[in-house]
C-alpha cells in the first residue's frame, strides 16, 4: 500500500485520537483541530475560543478558515517543522504536519491565541494578507465580536514554541508505529502467502526429489523501514520487481525508499536485486540439472540473453562457463 493510499482517519483512529487531542488543548490551554490536506476537518474542535466560534460558523468566513488551514499546513511541509502564523483574523494559529514517508496526509492545528503586547520576538508572520471580512450588521455585534477577539488567551512566543514541539512529538510517535505495525503485518503476511521456492534437483545424485531451499536471512532488521520490500522480495525469486512497488510497500516514495535502501544495503535496488538473482542462479547452477533458459526463468528474466549478460557482469563468466568449471575442471 502506496503513503497516499493512507486514511487519514484510520491512520490517527480519530474515535481514540479525539480524546488525546482534548486532552492536549486542556494541558496546553489551546483550541485543536486536526485536518485533511485539503484543511478539511475531520476531528471535532477541541476547547475551540467563542471568536473562532462565531469566525467559523459564518459561510464567508469559514471557507477563509479552512484556506489559511490548508495554506499553512503546506508550508509546515515546506519548512518540515511546525509552522508559526497569524491567520487572516490577525491571531496565533500552528499547524504540525502529519507525514508518511514524504506524503502529507494533513495536519494537527492548534492555537487560537494572542501574543502578550510587545512579544514580537517570535517574528510571526501573517499567513494571508486580508483580514477576515466578517461584517457584523449591528453596533451591538461589532462590540461583542470585538470583546470576543479580547477575551482570546495571550500566550508568549516561546510557549507556543514549546507546545508545537510537544504536539509534533506527540504526531510523529503516533504515525510511526501505526506505520511500523502495518508494514510488520504486511511482511508476515507476503512470507506466509508466498508459496516455497522452486524446487532444487540434487546435481550430483541427478534425481527429481526435490530439496527443500534454505531458509535466507533478510540482511536487515525487521523494524527497518525496508525491511518488507526485501521480504517480498526474498519470498519472490521469481519476479522482476520494480523499484516503485517496493517502495510502495514500504509506504514510501520511490526517492525516499531509494535513499534508505542505498544507505542500509550500501547499493541501490536495481543492483542489488540483480546481484541478488546471481547468487540464486550460482545455487541453482550447482545443485540442479536445470538448463540456463530453466533458471533464467525460474528467476523472472524476460530472456535467457539477458540473464546471461547480467550473470557475466557480475561473476565475469557466463552460466554455462561457470558451471563447467564447478563440476567439470
Amino acid at each position: 500500500m502506496a503513503a497516499q493510499d493512507y486514511d487519514l482517519k484510520t491512520l490517527l483512529d480519530v474515535a481514540r485520537w479525539e480524546p488525546v487531542q482534548d486532552q492536549l488543548a486542556a494541558l496546553t490551554r489551546t483550541a485543536i483541530i486536526t485536518i485533511d490536506y485539503k484543511g478539511i476537518p475531520i476531528s471535532k474542535h477541541s476547547m475551540r475560543t467563542a471568536f473562532c466560534t462565531v469566525i467559523r460558523e459564518n459561510p464567508v468566513t469559514c471557507k477563509r478558515c479552512y484556506r489559511c488551514d490548508a495554506l499553512a499546513g503546506l508550508e509546515a511541509v515546506r519548512r518540515n517543522e511546525p509552522f508559526i502564523y497569524l491567520c487572516h483574523c490577525g491571531i496565533v494559529d500552528v499547524a504540525v504536519p502529519i507525514m508518511v514517508g514524504e506524503q502529507y496526509l494533513g495536519a494537527v492545528m492548534f492555537g487560537q491565541v494572542r501574543l502578550p503586547d510587545g512579544d514580537r520576538d517570535g517574528q510571526v508572520s501573517r499567513l494571508v494578507n486580508e483580514i477576515s471580512s466578517f461584517r457584523a450588521e449591528e453596533q451591538d455585534a461589532r462590540a461583542e465580536l470585538m470583546q470576543k477577539y479580547m477575551e482570546l488567551p495571550e500566550m508568549e512566543y516561546s510557549r507556543i514554541v514549546e507546545i508545537a514541539n510537544l504536539i509534533n512529538s506527540v504526531v510523529r510517535y503516533i504515525v510511526g508505529r501505526v506505520v511500523q505495525s502495518r508494514s510488520d503485518r504486511m511482511a508476515y503476511e507476503w512470507v506466509m502467502r508466498s508459496s516455497s521456492l522452486p524446487p532444487q534437483l540434487d546435481w550430483q545424485q541427478g534425481t527429481d526429489t526435490p530439496a527443500p531451499a534454505p531458509e535466507e536471512k533478510i540482511p536487515v532488521a525487521e523494524d527497518s523501514p525496508v525491511y518488507p520490500a526485501l521480504a517480498y522480495l526474498f519470498a519472490h525469486r521469481g519476479e522482476m520487481l520494480r523499484m516503485s512497488q517496493m517502495a510502495e510497500l514500504c509506504h514510501l516514495s520511490a526517492s525516499y525508499f531509494s535513499k534508505l535502501f542505498q544507505r542500509e544495503l550500501g547499493e541501490n535496488f536495481t543492483d542489488y536485486l540483480k546481484r541478488q538473482k546471481v547468487r540464486w542462479a550460482k545455487e541453482m547452477l550447482r545443485q540442479t540439472s536445470k538448463s540456463i533458459t530453466e533458471i533464467s526463468d525460474e528467476l523472472g528474466f524476460l530472456d535467457s540473453s539477458y540473464f546471461i549478460k547480467v550473470f557475466k557482469a557480475y561473476e565475469g563468466i557466463t552460466p554455462l562457463a561457470y558451471r563447467q568449471e564447478k563440476y567439470y575442471t
